[in-house]
């Protein structure tokens, strides 16, 4: 591992100096998606909305991508923001679905950092070919215009495809495509290739970052209650504090009040960081948040 640590204007000299900034007293916002994967804002944006708020440590942390963090941080330095690199990788585990995993304070220009991302968009150009085919092949009016249309095309996945399908009035929102179009068998079926848990947090550390595991109230199942979930939610922290991880995301809006105090507790019985972040990605795509807060 490096033996410093990076945001811009300063290095850190141990990853005590980073996760103090970490878990200062600063008003933050650790977990925002840009143009540069399935946001709305650009990244100039995110840091100018975000400073009129008063916040004054922020990270992009767009999805298998540090394109946006790393073109924005000398502007965040100029408006007088600190500022982390930062990505939210996807995984896979058998313990849990669809993990996400977020990385701050590592060096862009690690060169396996940079293999991975590169392997990463690969395969994702890959599967949006055949999932695009699939949908058209269903029926579904989606043209390569459409697809440049939603954040200049710098990103695509299935959250593009989502909006598109939303913009052309065949579901109310976002979501309403992730839970009825997206299951018919045949789409369900193209599966992007994801890093393994494991690592992903590999990854990061050897870049000289830290790794923080995002919003594990999101690893519920809908038809779970949370006196079910809590034991496999234990499970699945434990398995990540065997893999190495750094912290926990405790405050997202995926936790309510109490659940997001159970994370915090858990933390701290295992030294881990504890973080926070919106998620924001745009106005136009809200989620849902509330469904992970039932009884």
């Amino acid at each position: 591992m490096l033996n410093y640590f990076k945001s811009i204007g300063r290095q850190f000299n141990s990853t005590e100096e980073l996760r103090a900034l970490i878990e200062s007293d600063l008003k933050k916002d650790l977990h925002m998606h840009t143009c540069f994967s399935d946001g709305a804002l650009t990244p100039k944006q995110i840091i100018d909305w975000r400073k009129s708020q008063g916040y004054e440590l922020l990270a992009i942390t767009d999805h298998d991508g540090i394109e946006g963090s790393v073109l924005v941080a000398p502007y965040a330095e100029h408006v007088g923001v600190q500022f982390l690199y930062g990505i939210e990788f996807d995984s896979a585990d058998p313990i849990g679905k669809n993990i996400h995993m977020l990385g701050y304070g590592f060096d862009p220009d690690d060169p396996d950092l940079k293999s991975a991302l590169l392997n990463i968009i690969l395969d994702r150009a890959r599967r949006n070919d055949r999932f695009m085919k699939a949908l058209v092949d269903k029926g579904y009016d989606i043209t390569l215009d459409d697809i440049g249309a939603v954040n200049e095309g710098r990103f695509v996945g299935k959250p593009t495809f989502a909006l598109i399908l939303m913009r052309k009035g065949y579901v109310e929102s976002v979501q309403e495509a992730f839970n009825t179009i997206f299951q018919d068998p045949e789409i369900k079926s193209i599966e992007k290739k994801t890093l393994p848990t494991a690592e992903a947090i590999d990854i990061i550390h050897k870049a000289g970052g830290l790794a923080v595991v995002a919003h594990p109230m999101e690893q519920r199942r809908r038809t779970e209650t949370f006196e079910e979930f809590k034991p496999r939610m234990y499970a699945f922290l434990d398995k990540m504090v065997e893999y190495g991880v750094d912290g926990v995301e405790c405050h997202h809006p995926s936790a309510d009040p109490v659940q997001q105090e159970m994370l915090v507790a858990y933390a701290k019985e295992h030294g881990l960081m504890i973080t926070r972040g919106s998620d924001f990605h745009s106005d136009e795509t809200k989620r849902d948040f509330k469904r992970y807060h039932r009884p």
